[in-house]
């Protein structure tokens, strides 16, 4: 799956360094499924923002958003942060099974872009994943959540140079018979000249630690209801 994104030959593009590989590795806590299913977690507020000693912080997503046929709708997010791996999560939709996760995946492309600057190959941040999978490790979910299958358009940005940024998500939706609806985030980052601080590093849950209690029940909509 790509996203319908094109750009000219002489449009510079995101260097191919600034944004980690979207390739399974042998840690189970930095593999990609991991680190797309924190940012889903943190949107229902059950992780902090910063995970693994601050080496990364989740972007906020709205799992609750809205599109509207031939609409645009857009949200600004502005944030300030050290610098450390950025986890982005564009579009995220399930499934109760693998298959349904992916056809349902189907309806959305994602475009994003770092200082103007597009991000080349974007369909190959697509993440699958069920949640109590072997992928995912120390992120826990109740019931038949446990079981749902997940579709993740995800992206962890490497450490920004410090200064100001403009990264800008632009989704589109799809639906038979219905004219295309748009979704636009625009993250205005300042990244600090200085890595996690102490207290940062301590407000990343800890290994070993149990996951705290919550009051929000854990929800999966399908965006396009």
């Amino acid at each position: 799956m790509s996203a319908r994104h094109e750009t000219s030959s002489d449009v510079p593009l995101v260097s191919p360094a600034a944004i980690r590989p979207p390739i399974p590795s042998g840690n189970m806590d930095t593999n990609p499924a991991n680190l797309a299913s924190a940012v889903v977690t943190h949107a229902f507020g059950q992780l902090p923002q910063y995970i693994d000693d601050a080496r990364f912080r989740l972007l906020p997503y709205d799992m609750f958003r809205a599109f509207e046929p031939a609409h645009t709708l857009a949200r600004t997010v502005r944030l300030t942060t050290p610098r450390t791996n950025l986890v982005l999560d564009t579009v995220v939709t399930s499934g109760l099974t693998g298959t349904e996760a992916r056809q349902n995946a189907r309806a959305y492309t994602a475009a994003v872009t770092l200082d103007r600057r597009p991000v080349p190959r974007i369909g190959r941040y697509w993440v699958y994943y069920r949640n109590n999978g072997p992928l995912i490790c120390r992120i826990y979910f109740p019931g038949d959540l446990g079981s749902l299958h997940m579709a993740v358009h995800s992206l962890v940005l490497r450490p920004l140079a410090a200064g100001s940024h403009d990264v800008r998500v632009t989704v589109v939706r799809r639906a038979q018979g219905s004219p295309p609806a748009r979704f636009v985030v625009r993250y205005l980052v300042r990244v600090l000249a200085r890595g996690p601080s102490a207290a940062e590093r301590a407000s990343a849950p800890e290994e070993d630690a149990r996951k705290p209690p919550s009051r929000t029940p854990l929800t999966f909509l399908d965006a396009r209801q």
